[in-house]
């Protein structure tokens, strides 16, 4: 990319924000070196990595370098056998440390393969916990080598402390003893060149044995080593050496241990640098508020397109811009007054290209496109900020001049104040001279100018587009926004109108002014107050459709809430209609339970009477008297639950919407409600010879009387756990949980099985046919109802039923044994059935 470029873009300077983003050195040297790419794939995987460091920052704000430095030439040299200090293991620790915590966040965080290219990254980074504990135990926080570092070095230092106890209480002796009292300068011990020395008098010092190691400056003193502590200061400064050297061996061996990891290391540290450089880019597109834009090739048939976009170095409150070419034009001209925004609108362009190539996240809103250019030319000013005024029209032109040569269809050109220096008649012919041949050369090209000439042809040219910046005469100040498609007006008249001017010169300026021009002039306010009135209408279309919307979200909320309290109020009823029928059901249960009880009693009682005839009869009198009471309360219990099914099934009823309900007749297929149960199914089968159809919801099949069902419109669901108009399948479970046969009989009724199944099961009078299927049906239901046996009453006649009878129970798979009824019972008229359990 141009070097020229990208300072006059001042590239650079959004560089170095995005530097003070970085936590360490080279994760900084990597932003000093970004450069655009002009390979779009590397482009996109480079923005790509900007958006999932942004994600991985949002999901885990705590992610950071953490204290890792530039260890890359201490490793390298660990590596060539060299020692290093204790600060450079330091670092080398705080390095791993980081690299490790770091590869963990992001693979973990990663498994999904959110963040593929952070952790394809990350796999470089190191995990050596047992290189970091060695160095934590060798090292201490302040930089010392510790006492654990190795058992030479701990014995080394307990044999100083020892040394230097003997030391200190030696001399203590000798300066607190009378002897030398009259000797000693003043009571104390201190140290010369390494070795401790007590402060003698001058007048003394040939009274005491010892070396002399220095003196003071008034020569009244000398510092002595007394020879009865000499050998004691040597034995001392020998174990120091000895310390040093352990120290030396102890820090080459864990260089050599870091040097064997070396490699590993390198490449570790410049994988945190390039995730210094990908955070930098995410927290730097946080502040900016950024997006990630899309990408386009120039050329390809789509274009430039930077919706609301913010000059990333303009401090303040910056009014956005939309920024569009290289579509249906591809040579932008923008025209407006001085200070109006014109050089801040093409820097914009230029600059926020520069930053996507180098997959930099733009401050623009979503879905905005950029093109990627091979090269991107700029000439603005003298190469001075935008605040500056401009340059000279030799600078321009040479430029423009060093340009041409360069320029091709994959070309961004920037120009500011085309031709502008010189003479407007021959600048302006030179500007459409340069912009005729940038059409040529395919280029796109963004270029402001102050050249009225310039407009019309803008206007009449293929390729070229017309752009200005708004100018508020009212107030005598730009707007600063870029409107494309409308040239801009130079308001100068208008200004010195509103600036106080005599009203007789204005007149007389405007005269002079050619008619063509007044006339331009009036078709540019013309169209201006067309777009304006365009744009209210927009906004205003805007406003009544935020609040129309708004109205329908209130409608929808309302109609929600009242269809929830509808459903509320059908699932109370139903639940009251469910505790009413429980309370029923309970009360006949037990009666009916009491009731068998006593007919088991008679039976045994019946069986033990023997050939009593007439206690048998009496017994058996007692037994029909039971079995009658019984039924009835079998009769009583289906009433009860018959009226607790109505209650069900008009809550149900009412639950449904109006719409919901279909009038046709039913068919297999159809949409249904079992009005009983409340509960929503598909209608697979029927009607039998009896009305009923076969319904079928989940794992559920029932036969159903037609006068239960409730055909609704559309068609069934698949999954029938989200139902807006029957109970749940959890509900309807609790519901029937003391009524077990509900959910394990697999030809379930409607008519559910209780617990109450009578004893006796009376078939005289019955078809061959009938029997076959009612008897099975009657012997699961006293299996369900856990009956230990049951009588079946056929009647004597020609024995044709309980020849019937005895073949069911033969080959039944609930029956485990029959037998014909005894005196008591009923003899060959009835024949007992004992159930399996």
């Amino acid at each position: 990319m141009n070097e020229r470029t990208l300072r006059v873009l001042e590239y650079y300077k959004v560089i170095d924000r995005l530097a003070h983003h970085t936590s360490f050195e080279p994760g900084r040297e990597l932003v000093m070196e970004l450069r655009p790419s002009l390979d779009l794939a590397e482009i996109q995987q480079r923005l790509d990595i900007t958006s999932e460091a942004r994600d991985l920052l949002e999901l885990r704000p705590e992610t950071t370098i953490g204290g890792a430095k530039e260890v890359r030439g201490s490793v390298k040299a660990a590596a060539i056998g060299r020692a290093l200090d204790a600060t450079s293991f330091l670092d080398i620790a705080a390095t791993l440390l980081s690299s490790r915590n770091l590869r963990r966040t992001i693979l973990k965080s990663g498994g999904s393969g959110s963040f593929f290219y952070l952790s394809k990254i990350a796999q470089d980074l190191v995990d050596l916990p047992l290189l970091e504990t060695e160095i934590e135990q060798t090292i201490g926080p302040d930089g010392t080598v510790l006492d654990s570092a190795s058992p030479g070095l701990r014995r080394i230092r307990n044999e100083i402390r020892t040394a230097h106890g003997r030391l200190l209480e030696r001399l203590n002796q000798m300066i607190s003893s009378p002897q030398y009292a009259p000797m000693i300068q003043e009571a104390i011990v201190t140290m010369r060149d390494g070795r401790y020395v007590i402060p003698v008098k001058s007048d003394f010092k040939g009274q005491m044995r010892g070396i002399i190691h220095d003196s003071s400056s008034s020569g009244a003193t000398v510092y002595m080593e007394p020879l009865a502590i000499v050998d004691l200061n040597n034995r001392w400064r020998e174990l120091q050496i000895e310390e040093r050297e352990e120290i030396d061996r102890v820090l080459l061996e864990l260089a050599g241990k870091v040097g064997r990891h070396g490699d590993e290391i390198v490449k570790a540290v410049a994988a945190l640098a390039e995730l210094d450089l990908a955070f930098a880019k995410a927290r730097y597109a946080n502040a900016l508020r950024a997006t990630q834009p899309r990408l386009a090739a120039p050329g390809s048939g789509e274009g430039m397109n930077f919706i609301q976009a913010r000059h990333p170095l303009l401090p303040g409150k910056v009014v956005p811009i939309d920024i569009y070419m290289g579509e249906k034009f591809r040579i932008l001209v923008i025209t407006g007054p001085n200070t109006g925004g014109k050089t801040v609108s093409i820097k914009t362009a230029g600059l926020l290209t520069l930053m996507a190539q180098a997959g930099l996240h733009l401050p623009v809103e979503d879905g905005s496109q950029a093109l990627v250019f091979q090269k991107v030319l700029a000439d603005i000013g003298d190469e001075q900020s935008i605040e500056q005024s401009l340059s000279t029209f030799s600078s321009h032109l040479t430029n423009i001049i060093s340009m041409l040569g360069k320029i091709d269809d994959q070309t961004l050109v920037i120009l500011d104040e085309l031709g502008a220096g010189t003479d407007p008649q021959e600048g302006s012919a030179l500007a459409r001279s340069i912009i005729q041949f940038l059409l040529r050369k395919d280029a796109c090209a963004v270029i402001t100018t102050h050249y009225s000439e310039l407009k019309s042809f803008a206007y009449v040219t293929p390729g070229v587009q017309n752009a200005s910046v708004e100018f508020n005469v009212e107030t005598l100040s730009p707007t600063y926004r870029l409107v494309i498609g409308l040239p801009g007006r130079s308001n100068a008249l208008a200004i010195a109108s509103r600036l106080g001017l005599p009203a007789e010169i204005i007149d007389e300026a405007q005269q002079m002014v050619a008619p063509e021009e007044v006339q331009v002039d009036a078709m540019l306010v013309q169209i201006q107050n067309e777009r304006d009135a365009a744009r209210d209408a927009r906004l205003e279309t805007a406003r009544l459709r935020a609040e129309t919307e708004a109205a329908r979200d209130e409608l929808a909320r309302r109609l929600r809430h009242i269809d929830e309290e509808r459903k509320k109020a059908a699932s109370d009823a139903r639940a009251q209609a469910r505790s009413e029928m429980e309370e029923e059901l309970e009360m006949v249960r037990r009666q009916s339970h009491e009731l068998r009880e006593r007919v088991m009693e008679v039976e045994g009682a019946v069986r033990m009477a023997g050939q009593n005839a007439e206690l048998a009869a009496q017994l058996e009198r007692q037994r029909r008297e039971l079995v009658e009471a019984e039924n009835r309360a079998v009769a009583l219990q289906k009433e009860a639950r018959r009226r607790a099914q109505q209650r069900a099934a008009a809550a149900a009823q009412a639950q449904l919407k109006p719409e919901e309900i279909a009038d046709a007749a039913l068919k297999v297929g159809d949409r249904v409600l079992v009005q009983t149960l409340g509960q929503e199914g598909e209608l697979v089968g029927g009607p039998d010879a009896e009305g009923r159809y076969d319904v079928t919801w989940g794992n559920f099949k029932l036969k159903v009387a037609g006068s239960d069902l409730t055909k609704l419109k559309g068609k069934p669901r698949s999954n029938n756990n989200d139902r807006v108009t029957a109970r749940s399948r959890a509900d309807l479970a609790a519901a029937n949980e003391k009524d077990r046969a509900i959910r394990v009989n697999a030809r379930a009724r409607t008519e559910s099985l209780t617990a109450s199944t009578p004893i006796e099961f009376d078939i005289r009078g019955w078809r061959a046919e009938e029997v076959n299927q009612e008897l099975d049906r009657y012997l699961n239901d006293a299996y369900l109802s856990n009956l230990p046996h049951v009588r079946i009453v056929h009647g004597k006649g020609t024995g044709v039923l309980r020849q019937v009878v005895r073949d069911i129970l033969r080959t039944h798979p609930l029956v485990s044994s029959f037998r014909l009824g005894e005196a008591g019972e009923g003899g060959d008229g009835v024949t007992v059935a004992t159930i399996k359990h």
